[in-house]
């Protein structure tokens, strides 16, 4: 009878380790996979910031143009 508890125990406990190394492992792989997507958002948010400070570098050399242009023009038309 004291040999079928030790193999009952024995058993047991190799179960409780095997489901402690998948807990384990599950959360390392969700851990994982949450900096994963951290890093990618912050990779867009970079991108988008650089987007947007071209974008505005555009508009502003846009205007600037649009300005010189207008000034250029607002004199007498020799063309009348």
């Amino acid at each position: 009878m004291s040999a079928t508890f030790l193999v009952l125990a024995v058993s047991t406990g190799v179960v409780v380790i095997v489901i402690a190394i998948a807990i384990v492992l599950v959360v390392l792989f969700v851990t994982a996979s949450i900096r994963g997507g951290q890093k990618r958002g912050a990779e867009r948010r970079g991108e988008a910031r650089r987007e947007v400070g071209e974008a505005q570098e555009r508009t502003r050399r846009a205007e600037r143009e649009r300005d010189a242009a207008r000034e250029g023009g607002e004199g007498p038309n020799p063309a009348q």
